[in-house]
C-alpha cells in the first residue's frame, strides 16, 4: 500500500495490452505511482475484459491502476504517443521519445535489466512457451521446425481459437490456460524459453528478460536487445540459437 505523503506521478495511457507493458521502462524511470487507462474511440476498446486481465500484473508490479479516474489529476497523457512512432523503432522509444524522456527523433532508451517481477509458476518448469496471435506474423518464420524442435517440451498459451489453429496449421500442442497477463507473466517466468510473435506475451516475456525466439514481422516495433533475446527480421527462424 502506498503511504498518503507519497507523491504520484499519474500517465493517462489508452492501451493495447503490449504498448502499456512495453511503456513500463518509461513509467518507471519517470517515477511513476499511477496509470489510468481509457478507451479511445478510434481503438478497439481496452474496457472489460483487456483490462480486467492486464490489471492484476500492473498491481503485481506495485503500481496503482485506475479506469478512467482524473481522482488525482494527470501529469502525462500518453493519448497521443503515436505521433511519434515508427515501424523500426520499439514501441518503448516511442513512448520515451513522446514524453521527452530521450530525444524526439533519435533517442532511445537504455534498458538493462528487468521491468517486470513475478514468482515463478512451477507448473511451467521446464517448459518452452509457445505464443502466437493473429497479428505480426512473418511468412519467413519457419513455426514448423520450432515446434518439432522443441517436441513434448512446448505449451501453447493465449486464447483457445489461437491455440485451435496452431494445432490446425503447425501440429498439435498442449494447451496451458492462463485467465490474466498476470497468470501469462507467471507462467513464462516458470518456463525455460518462450517462443512467440509480437504480442503482449512477447512484451511480457521480454519485460522479465526471458531467453526468446521472436517471429519477427516486416514491422519490427517489437526488440528489446539483451542476452538471450533473439529476433528474425525478415529471415527464418535460426534454430542455432535454441
Amino acid at each position: 500500500m502506498r503511504s498518503p505523503f507519497e507523491k504520484r506521478i499519474t500517465f493517462m495511457h489508452t492501451g493495447h495490452i503490449g504498448d502499456i507493458i512495453a511503456f513500463l521502462p518509461v513509467f518507471k524511470a519517470m517515477g511513476g505511482t499511477t496509470i489510468v487507462i481509457r478507451d479511445e474511440t478510434w481503438m478497439e476498446p481496452m474496457s472489460g475484459y483487456k483490462y480486467n486481465s492486464l490489471k492484476p500484473l500492473l498491481e503485481s508490479q506495485n503500481i496503482e491502476v485506475l479506469w478512467n479516474d482524473g481522482r488525482y489529476g494527470i501529469d502525462h497523457d500518453l493519448a497521443g504517443w503515436r505521433e511519434c512512432y515508427e515501424h523500426h523503432i520499439s514501441l518503448t522509444d516511442a513512448q520515451a521519445r513522446y514524453l521527452y524522456l530521450v530525444p524526439r527523433g533519435h533517442g532511445y532508451m537504455d534498458i538493462k535489466e528487468p521491468w517486470i517481477k513475478v514468482e515463478a509458476d512451477v507448473n511451467t518448469k521446464g517448459r518452452v512457451i509457445f505464443n502466437r496471435t493473429p497479428r505480426y506474423r512473418s511468412p519467413h518464420f519457419s513455426w514448423d521446425k520450432v515446434h518439432k524442435h522443441f517436441g513434448d517440451k512446448a505449451l501453447f498459451i493465449g486464447r483457445e481459437d489461437e491455440h485451435k489453429e496452431f494445432c490446425d496449421l503447425i501440429g498439435n500442442i498442449e494447451y496451458y490456460k492462463t485467465d490474466n497477463c498476470l497468470d501469462v507473466a507467471k507462467a513464462i517466468e516458470g518456463a525455460d524459453f518462450f517462443v512467440g510473435n509480437q504480442s503482449s506475451s512477447f512484451w511480457i516475456a521480454a519485460g522479465l528478460f526471458k531467453p526468446l525466439l521472436q517471429e519477427t514481422c516486416e514491422v519490427p516495433n517489437s526488440i528489446v536487445r539483451y542476452k538471450g533475446a533473439h529476433y528474425t527480421p525478415n529471415c527464418d527462424a535460426n534454430l542455432s540459437v535454441l
